[in-house]
């Protein structure tokens, strides 16, 4: 009977654990601030800002929020939570002692843009292989994350994130009414332009003019008989 209740305990238990863990992920959205958005479709990663927090202390409290696979070890200037479908890239701001950045990575786009030697000194390299492949090499010119960009110049300074680009075509106004230029004259003197509304024009030849004599009238020959 004993042994019944303390298995029935053990689920309960395992179910309370699993309840109180949220998602890293959404945490970081409803919490942190988005300052930068780079990559698109599966392979993107989302930059965001925490202010008055170390990295320490943010990795502590992301991985309370979701456990990692994988947490390196405590550092002042840059930690990695892996997980099976993120990594989140922890760093310090340099241009802002008392800000942390958070990087959000798709699986994707950490394989495509780390470097490989960098990374597995944050990560077990046995972890990185079963997340990106047995043949991932991971050679991206030192990628190190995104205080290793040009683009942390640009964007890590705490304003807006750059709004998403619109795929759809611009809509255009339609024209009504016409509207006309001056007339342009060619070199003789005898054309002229009008301009349609789609832009094209209409040439024309003016009628040349007769001087000095007077339309001439045909004479009518042969008789005719009144009734």
């Amino acid at each position: 009977m004993m042994s019944r209740i303390s298995k029935w305990l053990a689920v309960v238990l395992v179910f309370a654990l699993l309840a109180g863990c949220g998602d890293a992920s959404n945490y970081i959205k409803e919490n942190y601030s988005l300052i930068d958005v780079q990559g698109q479709g599966k392979s993107t990663a989302k930059i965001y800002s925490v202010e008055g927090k170390n990295v320490p202390t943010v990795a502590k409290e992301l991985a309370d929020q979701e456990p990692p696979l994988e947490i390196s070890k405590e550092d002042e200037n840059q930690m990695f939570l892996v997980y099976d479908n993120k990594i989140i890239n922890i760093q310090k701001d340099k241009e802002n002692e008392n800000t942390t950045l958070v990087q959000l990575d798709s699986i994707e786009y950490a394989k495509e843009h780390y470097d490989s030697s960098f990374l597995q000194g944050y990560v077990a390299a046995s972890l990185l292989q079963s997340l990106f492949g047995s043949v991932w090499s991971g050679d991206s010119g030192g990628y190190r994350g995104y205080t290793s960009t040009k683009r942390y110049e640009d964007y890590g300074k705490h304003q807006s994130a750059p709004a998403p680009s619109s795929t759809t075509a611009p809509s255009t106004s339609e024209r009504k009414g016409t509207f006309t230029t001056s007339p342009s004259k060619s070199v003789s003197g005898s054309s002229q332009s009008i301009r349609r509304n789609d832009g094209s024009t209409k040439n024309y030849k003016t009628p040349s003019r007769i001087t000095g004599s007077k339309p001439g009238t045909s004479i009518r020959s042969g008789s005719f008989k009144r009734r």
